[in-house]
């Protein structure tokens, strides 16, 4: 089936109906895949945190050169970093073909129309067809499906007496990101989303900047691996910024307090965070010296 227009009524319907038959066992997780033409490929991942289903595409890169490759796989980073304010993860998945996920589509399932799905399956196929072609530039999921700013919300309210908590000479209302320097030597940035209000988790676990060639493949190629591995569990993203840092990025909400408190996210994504910068090292330490021709 390669139309997306017969296509987008099934899926839709999927999403619907969550929750219900549909749904897999939490502790297993699952994803249900649509084959298009071109190796590309629609699916859903089931995301047991949020007890919800993910919308992705992706395609197989297998027969690509080496060069091509490694421009796609850094430009998927690259947009992982990005999307920390929109809500994507991108990933090496089975056989090391590229995904794209988007982690916000969508709220209320019950709602969704065959057009929407359609519309935001075409808007990820050019978006993941930019980036197969090492287009870091390609758009993001756009941010207007995100509530309007509410600076009273609970959401918000929390993140301020937080912060206030953590630095007492921040002004009593800012929502400003805040900066941290963790042990052993790890800094990190809290933020509150502009729209979701959804709190973002940024760690600086490495540089990338000191390598190359083959080196450098493999670090992209692993951290890709690690996202592929946590999209049915805890929403993990590694990434790479404009300043070639690798940043480790984890998000968080008022309303799975229930299923994880707040100190207990901060507690994972910080571990998280120190296993990942221990993997960063132990690649970099292979470094010879070389550089790309």
């Amino acid at each position: 089936m390669n139309d997306l227009a017969e296509l987008a009524p099934a899926l839709c319907r999927l999403l619907q109906n969550q929750g219900a038959a549909v749904a897999p066992d939490p502790d297993t997780g699952a994803a249900l895949r649509c084959a298009l033409g071109r190796g590309r490929w629609v699916d859903l991942h089931f995301q047991a945190q949020q007890q919800r289903w993910l919308l992705g595409v992706g395609c197989a890169s297998g027969m690509w050169d080496a060069a091509r490759r490694a421009r796609s796989e850094e430009a998927l980073l690259r947009v992982g970093h990005a999307s920390r304010w929109g809500l994507q993860q991108t990933a090496l998945g089975d056989g090391q073909g590229l995904q794209l996920v988007d982690c916000d589509f969508c709220a209320a399932p019950a709602q969704l129309t065959a057009a929407a799905v359609e519309q935001q399956l075409q808007a990820l196929l050019g978006q993941l067809d930019a980036l197969a072609e090492g287009d870091d530039m390609a758009p993001g999921a756009p941010l207007e499906r995100c509530a309007a700013p509410r600076p009273d919300c609970g959401c918000a309210q929390a993140f301020r007496a937080r912060m206030q908590a953590l630095d007492a000479s921040r002004a009593p209302r800012s929502v400003a990101a805040q900066e941290l320097l963790l042990e052993p030597q790890l800094p990190v940035r809290i933020s509150l989303h502009p729209c979701s209000h959804h709190w973002v988790f940024e760690a600086f676990v490495g540089d990338a900047s000191v390598l190359a060639g083959p080196l450098r493949r493999s670090l992209v190629a692993a951290l890709l691996l690690v996202n592929g591995a946590v999209l049915t569990g805890r929403l993990l993203v590694c990434s790479l910024d404009g300043c070639d840092r690798v940043v480790v990025i984890s998000r968080w909400h008022l309303d799975w307090a229930a299923q994880m408190p707040l100190l207990d996210w901060l507690d994972y994504s910080t571990r998280q965070a120190q296993r990942i910068r221990a993997a960063v090292a132990a690649i970099a330490m292979h470094d010879d010296g070389g550089r790309l021709p």
